[in-house]
């Protein structure tokens, strides 16, 4: 049976396998460690339509999720980040004067997502100072609720529902699953090191 076979191949070569996985968690954990450390913020909002009376529910939550959708990548543009980076309380040095870098820290700094089935939209920041996690969260969610009504009409409105929510460890980077996905390729590297040896060897 091919079962049989690969699983005698696996047992000739453990070592070889458990050598290649244990380096791909070495080498994943190393990459964790050499990334900045950063904890989170997270702030939800809102997002509700006053002109959705006569429209099916599965009508208006799709149209309030598209809105959410649109809202999203407008957190990532230009005229945004400047509205956020005018903000009192706000370290601008954090961010770097090279517009490519500048845009690439933004998106890692700030993640926004719209729960499926909902009008809530969660903002999440990574930071490497904790005050200044909190500053941009609220800051972000802040400028989302002034300029919804500007690009949808005024029959949009976006509300803070949840305080600053901080985390208590570390959000970034995520060693376990950094690990688990070393784990992973290492395993299969391993494993493609061995079948290919063993049918080199045949």
């Amino acid at each position: 049976m091919p079962s049989i076979n690969l699983l005698r191949v696996y047992l000739r070569g453990w070592k070889a396998i458990l050598v290649f996985t244990l380096l791909g968690v070495a080498l994943a954990f190393l990459f964790s460690i050499i990334q900045p450390l950063r904890v989170s913020s997270e702030v939800r909002l809102l997002i509700t339509q006053t002109n959705a009376t006569g429209v099916d529910p599965y009508t208006a939550i799709k149209s309030t999720e598209r809105i959410g959708q649109n809202l999203s990548e407008l957190v990532y543009s230009s005229s945004f980040f400047n509205a956020i980076m005018s903000q009192e309380g706000i370290d601008r040095s954090y961010f770097p004067t090279d517009e490519i870098d500048k845009r690439k820290e933004w998106r890692d700094t700030v993640d926004v997502a719209v729960t499926p089935g909902t009008g809530v939209m969660t903002i999440k920041v990574y930071h490497k100072d904790k005050v200044q996690a909190a500053a941009l969260s609220v800051a972000v969610a802040k400028e989302l609720a002034e300029q919804a009504p500007n690009y949808f009409g005024y029959s949009v409105r976006v509300q803070i529902i949840d305080d600053p929510l901080p985390s208590r460890f570390f959000a970034k980077p995520d060693f376990l699953t950094n690990t688990l996905m070393g784990l992973v390729f290492g395993f299969l590297l391993g494993s493609a090191y061995v079948l290919a040896r063993m049918k080199h060897v045949r």
